[in-house]
């Protein structure tokens, strides 16, 4: 599925992942899912770890191609979070 514009985004730190796609439960946007495009600097995920919410971001305008952790999930610092192609 990769190829020369898809990127991957890796969790920076450990903690509980919340990616599901819909309504975010703190704000008022909506979390993106497979076939989703984002802007630059969307939120796409946040990690909470010590009782602070890390959010995740895209770094460039890209479709999400797969995700490849869920909700709730522990995750590790560098564990795939989400593949994406830039667009």
């Amino acid at each position: 599925m990769k190829n020369g514009n898809s990127f991957e985004i890796r969790a920076k730190l450990p903690g509980q992942l919340t990616i599901n796609p819909g309504k975010h439960p703190m704000k008022k946007t909506d979390l993106p899912g497979v076939g989703d495009v984002v802007e630059v600097r969307q939120e796409v995920a946040f990690i909470e770890a010590m009782k602070m919410q890390n959010q995740i971001f895209s770094p460039k305008k890209a479709k999400v191609l797969e995700i490849h952790a869920s909700t709730g999930q522990m995750v590790k610092a560098g564990d795939l979070l989400i593949t994406l192609e830039e667009v």
